[in-house]
């Protein structure tokens, strides 16, 4: 006859009662099954997380918690057994370095459950934890406790650091070298300056040559009789002396009107000592046509008549 005591093989909190329909049996042993199997998934999770997972109570007991959680903070076992996060708590404060800001924070959210927080937790050994809490709510939205996750940061604020010094390194260098670029740059420009000012002085110095030792010479030979030969080399050296006074820099490129590219092609023959004739044939052009470039060409270079237009050519960079 049947006692009312649960039967030895029957499952968990089940009566065996004849009086019990099958199927109700069997919907709720199935119920049973789902709910022990998604505590299974559940527990999988939070086992594979990275993060150090404690729950507690709206007592502050220690309802769950991972592997994770007590490998970190190196809990003895017998605060594991009792579970009581108060004493955990006090356990971990002697590894903290700031062990009063972190009981402010824990005591600050017992007296206001609602609260999320999140902050980093500096330890003695020099590690830095990643803490974020949250209430734990029921259905109808009532706090029943509170959840802590805890991340190991040590390697992330490690490569920070690194990464800081290594760029303020790499700043301090580029300081370093901009203010060596700056000085060269200075010594350059001064080094230029310079060697402007001695152009300037060598030029001076080659004019006042020029005028005061070598022009009475060439005044007195022009005066004095020659040979058509020797007054045409005499008129070259006159061209040439005239050039070198009326500037030192002077250069094609500096014209008030450009030449043409006819024209720069009529220079470089004329520059060679090629004659008109000569320039027509390589140009296929007539020598007519030469003649005109070689007007425009002394126009542009601003040559009186009787100039010689070759020997300006020459001196012409």
């Amino acid at each position: 006859m049947y006692d009312g005591s649960p039967m030895e093989n029957s499952p968990v909190g089940l009566v065996e009662c004849p009086a019990l329909d099958k199927r109700k049996n069997h919907t709720l042993r199935a119920y049973i099954k789902e709910l022990e199997f998604n505590n299974h998934i559940l527990r999988v999770q939070q086992e594979l997380s990275l993060d150090g997972i404690l729950v507690v109570d709206d007592e502050w007991n220690m309802v769950t918690f991972n592997q994770r959680f007590i490998e970190m903070w190196e809990i003895p076992e017998h605060i594991v057994q009792c579970r009581d996060d108060k004493k955990s708590i006090r356990f971990v404060l002697d590894k903290l370095k700031y062990p009063d800001q972190f009981m402010a924070r824990v005591e600050d959210l017992m007296a206001n459950p609602e609260e999320k927080s999140r902050d980093e937790i500096e330890l003695l050994d020099g590690r830095f934890f990643d803490r974020y809490s949250a209430p734990v709510l029921d259905k109808e939205k009532n706090i029943r406790g509170r959840v802590w996750f805890f991340r190991d940061i040590t390697e992330v604020k490690e490569s920070r650091a690194l990464l800081k010094q290594q760029n303020t390194m790499l700043e301090e260098q580029v300081r370093h070298r901009t203010a060596e670029l700056q000085h060269l740059n200075q010594t350059l420009t001064t080094l230029l300056h310079s060697l402007e000012k001695e152009k300037k002085a060598l030029e001076d110095r080659v004019r006042v040559n020029i005028r005061e030792a070598l022009l009475p010479f060439f005044l007195t030979l022009k005066e004095t009789s020659l040979s058509k030969r020797q007054r045409s080399l005499l008129q070259m050296i006159d061209y040439v002396l005239s050039d070198l006074l009326s500037s030192m820099n002077s250069s094609l490129q500096n014209l008030q009107y450009p030449l043409t590219p006819t024209e720069t092609k009529v220079v470089n023959c004329i520059k060679t000592g090629q004659t008109s004739k000569e320039i027509a044939l390589l140009l296929g052009c007539s020598e007519r046509t030469v003649e005109g470039h070689r007007s425009a060409i002394r126009r542009k270079l601003g040559l009186k008549k009787g100039e010689n237009l070759f020997l300006r050519l020459r001196s012409i960079s």
